[in-house]
């Protein structure tokens, strides 16, 4: 593999025009630009040009369709119940902008540069030329002067352009009057490849499949990308329409979008490439993930367990302290196969990894020592502060209506059995006047407080005041440095230990994701 010094590749439209986001084409890019050692490029005018090849055929083929539908419509004897979304090229444009600015940098063109171009066109000049009646080539001249402009912005880097329109913009050695005044002085920092291949060629080595699956598979399976699948499944899988998963009972349910942040277990990695780019390893593979957790019925918005098979592309490296890996191209969640033994016997361990950590949860919830407003009177009864406690990584993704149910569905509580008036005058007199507007403002505490029922011991008191007190002191707020990437298992959880006994700080899970 060669060791050139070139820090920029710059690809003009023919070295990747209709380029596949989600290729392996586009997938090595990603691996050049990531390994730190180079970057990629294409000028303006070539992103136009890609977005445009993807777009342009779009409003003749809309105007097919509704002729289409128009004549359909004629022939039948009722009204056509489908319908055509109008029109949006802007969108589409938008779309393919993004996917191509996700796999390149861009080099602007300036209006200097745009300008010689014209010129160049008008006067018929390389890499402009002549046809029988008219010039052309003013957005090849454009990509030219880019480069130009970016050679002589940053003449300590050097640039390596990939094209095969040797025709226009010479052979990269000589090149035609006037592109040779052009160049002058620029010769030693300017590099030709004609292909993409011969980019591959360059400035990578592909990787034996056998040491690429080993890899990928032992990368795949640490905590820390397990967490990280987990918080992006949070992130991105959320649909007004749902999707489909298996609840705890294995049947088939419809759910809109996870409560908090799943268990994630690798069930499968196919197709696994790998090219060494320098002295970094990078991988792609197609991985599929078994999740499993809490998430919310797009029709009742009501909480169940739900599992799920997530399909997605990633690229990633072994080398030890390069950045994590990069998820690409994500698909729709699809049932796990009940009849695969091994994904129902990994389904069987997640489920007894949540149940594990509800009972932790539910300890410190009924169970938590004094230190509290009420530790005194009831000392195994934390409930505002345990309510908050479990629900500090679910208020920021749940809306009023799923507190509401929250609410609703707690037991009412009478203390009239434990405090006498003159405790309950003494709590009040002492009771700190909470501000939450600094903390969630978005929240209305009142629908998170469970109900009190004190109409037997004194009407007049206000617990409202007791509950919102009780919930700010059991609200703990992260600190700055907080690392959420450092979980405590929980299969350390000693399960045949006394209930009433509090959990040390160790039984208690990170969650955080």
């Amino acid at each position: 593999m060669s060791t050139t010094e070139a820090r920029l590749i710059i690809f003009d439209t023919n070295a990747v025009n209709l380029l596949p986001p989600s290729g392996p084409r586009a997938d090595i890019i990603r691996k050049l630009r990531q390994s730190g050692h180079h970057k990629v490029a294409v000028p303006w005018m070539v992103m136009e040009e890609l977005v445009a090849h993807q777009t342009k055929h779009y409003p003749d083929k809309y105007r097919a369709v509704v002729n289409t539908l128009t004549k359909l419509n004629e022939a039948l004897p009722w009204e056509l119940e489908s319908s055509l979304e109008p029109l949006n090229l802007e969108r589409l444009v938008a779309h393919w902008r993004s996917a191509y600015e996700e796999i390149f940098e861009v080099i602007d063109t300036s209006g200097v540069a745009a300008r010689r171009a014209l010129s160049r066109e008008a006067m018929a000049l390389p890499p402009a030329k002549a046809t029988r009646d008219r010039s052309e080539g003013g957005r090849d001249a454009a990509v030219w002067f880019s480069i130009l402009e970016y050679m002589r912005e940053n003449p300590d880097e050097e640039v390596c352009f990939v094209t095969n329109n040797t025709k226009d913009f010479g052979d990269g050695v000589t090149y035609p009057y006037p592109m040779n005044e052009d160049v002058r002085g620029l010769e030693g920092q300017l590099t030709r490849l004609t292909d993409f291949d011969a980019v591959v060629s360059k400035f990578t080595k592909e990787v034996s499949g056998q040491d690429a699956e080993a890899a990928a598979e032992e990368l795949l399976q640490s905590l820390s990308v397990r967490k990280r699948v987990a918080r992006t499944a949070v992130e991105v899988l959320s649909s007004p329409i749902g999707f489909v998963g298996l609840d705890s009972a294995e049947a088939s349910v419809q759910w809109h979008q996870w409560l908090a942040s799943p268990e994630a277990e690798l069930l499968s990695i196919t197709d696994v490439l790998g090219h060494e780019v320098e002295d970094s390893i990078w991988y792609t593979a197609n991985t599929r993930w078994l999740l499993y957790g809490e998430a919310v019925n797009g029709d009742s918005e009501d909480v169940r367990y739900v599992s799920c098979v997530w399909e997605m592309k990633v690229l990633f490296s072994a080398n030890d302290g390069d950045e994590a890996p990069t998820l690409l191209t994500p698909g729709e969640p699809v049932l796990p196969d009940t009849a695969d033994a091994r994904c129902m016997e990994i389904l069987k361990e997640l489920k007894a990894r949540a149940a594990r950590m509800a009972r932790v949860l539910r300890n410190q919830m009924f169970h938590s020592s004094g230190g509290d407003l009420f530790a005194d009177a009831m000392p195994t009864l934390d409930v505002a502060g345990a309510l908050a406690r479990s629900l500090s990584d679910v208020i920021p993704r749940v809306d009023l209506g799923f507190a509401e149910q929250i609410r609703a569905s707690m037991p009412t509580l009478d203390i009239a059995t434990v405090l006498d008036q003159a405790s309950i005058d003494h709590i009040l007199a002492g009771l700190p006047k909470p501000d939450f507007s600094g903390l969630l403002p978005q929240v209305d505490f009142s629908h998170l407080v469970p109900k009190v029922d004190y109409s037997s011991l004194f009407p007049q008191a206000d617990l409202n005041q007791i509950a919102a007190a009780a919930l700010a002191a059991g609200i703990q707020t992260p600190s700055a440095g907080d690392d959420d990437d450092e979980d405590v298992p929980v299969s350390n959880v000693d399960d045949s230990s006394d209930p009433k006994a509090e959990p040390s700080d160790a039984d208690i899970p990170d969650t955080d994701d």
